[in-house]
């Protein structure tokens, strides 16, 4: 049976199993299966590459995340460097400079690095792609009511200066009982002849709920069939909180742009972030902010040269940045790809399982996030009775937890442990909830 005929025949099934099995792959993978018998060990090791405040639990770094020491060291290098020699130092790097992290964040997309693009932020990623999507007057794009402030308003901010509209819609009733089928039906339904972009959040951080991306992908990719390419439909991931907690290589989600900070999870440098954009999709994106880069300096300086037009030169935002920290961000993946994807995965899941499985005992607590790993992450969302979101958080401030709270219209309290937390750490949270009762 050929694709186009498996996926239809298929339909929301095949996503559901293909997303299912990949996270389950990514949890029991021999490769963590062979290192767990040292895993409480190096996962001390790597609590003791960060300054942390210890005498606090530190239970929001999904909101900035500390330094690991190779990516502390190499900042201090740099900025000693420029501090001593400016100029020189600049002069001496800036063409190089962006090439090398581009390069090593390619290597952990699994993708070519003319695909990246650097950015400061996923505010500064996401309003780069959607200002820079040619969108037309009658064209829609079609995003979720679970999707941040910063999508929501570049979306709009698009759309009014393309004359293009835009629509949203609830990808589940509850998310805490949220299903892969529920999802992928409520996107595929909304879809109409004039959607050209759909928009989704990875992990929400309202939620805490896990999107199917890959399942999604396929569902697109299984209407662009229908449709000649001039009414392709795109598909753009705002992918933050998954990235660096998850088994999946960004490259094989199937979307066709992604963006990130990768000053949460990947624990790189503040005030830096990539885009990704497959080459099958640069039609569609042009420019907002000239680059410092070879193709389109050169373009300018002179009209007739042989330079080719990519997506990660041309769509970098130029400008003098915080050199000292954007060009040590490769220290970030190496220290991802170190640790190993498929580890980092396995033992976020770990922790936040023991939370949710905790919490799910407590009556008195309303978990919003799902319980099963396919469907979350890193983010687990709730509510206590008796207590505002913002009592909440303060309370388990009061207790020496740093938790936080999602900035939503409708907002829970959010505790999110990640590869720098112990077990110990998780069940003085329980502990404290607990006692909320």
């Amino acid at each position: 049976m050929d694709r186009r005929n498996f996926l239809r025949n298929s339909g929301v099934a095949l996503g559901a199993t293909l997303t299912s099995s990949s996270a389950l792959k990514a949890v029991k993978h021999p490769k963590v299966e062979a290192r767990l018998s040292g895993a409480s060990g190096k996962w001390a090791d790597v609590r003791s590459q960060f300054v942390l405040d210890h005498s606090q639990i530190q239970m929001a770094q999904m909101l900035l995340a500390s330094h690991p020491k190779r990516v502390r060291e190499a900042i201090e290098m740099r900025r000693k460097a420029f501090d001593e020699n400016p100029a020189t130092y600049w002069e001496e790097h800036h063409l190089t400079a962006d090439t090398r992290i581009r390069k090593a964040a390619a290597r952990y997309l699994e993708c070519d690095f003319t695909e990246v693009a650097l950015t400061d932020s996923t505010t500064m990623g996401m309003s780069t792609l959607l200002n820079g999507f040619k969108l037309k007057p009658g064209d829609e794009v079609l995003h979720t009511t679970h999707d941040h402030y910063i999508t929501d308003m570049s979306i709009a901010y698009a759309c009014k200066k393309r004359g293009a509209t835009y629509r949203e819609i609830a990808e589940y009733a509850d998310p805490a009982t949220a299903s892969v089928d529920e999802i992928v039906t409520n996107i595929r339904n909304a879809i109409r002849p004039q959607t050209r972009v759909v928009v989704v959040t990875w992990v929400q951080s309202c939620t805490g709920v896990k999107n199917p991306i890959q399942a999604i992908s396929y569902a697109i990719e299984d209407m662009n069939m229908e449709r000649p390419a001039d009414k392709r439909i795109y598909f753009c991931v705002d992918g933050v909180h998954g990235f660096g907690n998850q088994a999946d290589a960004v490259s094989t989600l199937g979307c066709d742009f992604f963006a990130a900070g990768t000053h949460k999870w990947i624990y790189g440098p503040r005030g830096t972030g990539i885009i990704y954009a497959r080459k099958s999709a640069w039609d569609f994106v042009e420019p907002t902010i000239p680059a410092f880069a070879r193709y389109p300096f050169v373009n300018w300086m002179e009209e007739d040269n042989d330079l080719e037009w990519t997506f990660g030169e041309v769509c970098t935002p130029g400008g003098f940045h915080a050199f000292e920290h954007r060009w040590s961000l490769d220290e970030a993946f190496e220290f991802q790809m170190d640790l190993g994807r498929y580890e980092v995965h396995a033992r976020t899941t770990e922790l936040n399982n023991m939370l949710k499985d905790g919490i799910s005992e407590m009556d008195h607590v309303t978990l919003y996030t799902p319980r099963d790993p396919h469907l979350s992450a890193g983010i687990n969302c709730f509510m206590v009775d008796g207590y505002t979101e913002t009592e909440a958080v303060e309370h388990f401030h009061k207790k020496g937890i740093i938790a936080s709270s999602s900035p939503y219209r409708v907002s829970y309290a959010r505790l999110t442990p990640c590869i720098i937390n112990t077990e110990e750490e998780v069940t003085k949270s329980l502990e404290v909830l607990e006692k909320m009762a």
